[in-house]
């Protein structure tokens, strides 16, 4: 009697498969632990990033600022913005999210921008006079036009888990 190779490998395959369930080693079959995830556990910080002044920016740290002055630079380009509000971006008790979710602080902060930088949704520095010099990824929201000129939104979002 001759097999093919394809019936071989096929019939190899259903076997491996077929003991690993009966071995009770089903998490090395698919790959999948049993144990619940820590999430304390899951994902150490690095050091490096620890030291960074982000790693501690919470959502009170922006909140005496709202109405203040910052300054955003792209390479040589530099405009003055204005911080329009910190906004909660936490999930609504109304999403249907079926999976649970790991607690953290979730905010926006929404500058409005004197002009445009680039195109670009990059990461930028920003400066201001209290909170030191800091890089954050902003993405470009054009506004409604005022007169002749566009408005222009930049908005950074800083998820922190708990």
């Amino acid at each position: 009697m001759s097999f093919t190779r394809r019936s071989f490998l096929k019939s190899g395959a259903i076997t491996a498969l077929t003991a690993g369930i009966a071995l009770n080693s089903g998490s090395l079959v698919f790959g999948q632990g049993r144990r619940q995830s820590n999430p304390s556990l899951d994902f150490k910080v690095p050091f490096q990033a620890q030291q960074s002044p982000q790693f501690y920016f919470k959502r009170e740290t922006f909140q005496p600022y709202v109405g203040g002055i910052f300054r955003i630079s792209a390479g040589r380009r530099t405009v003055n913005a204005t911080l329009q509000e910190v906004r909660d971006c936490a999930p609504s008790p109304k999403s249907k999210v079926t999976t649970k979710s790991r607690p953290s602080d979730c905010f926006a902060l929404v500058f409005r921008a004197s002009g445009q930088l680039t195109d670009l949704t990059s990461i930028y520095d920003v400066e201001h006079a209290a909170l030191g010099r800091f890089s954050l990824f902003l993405t470009q929201r054009v506004g409604p036009r005022a007169g002749a000129r566009t408005i222009v939104y930049y908005e950074a979002v800083i998820n922190h888990t708990l």
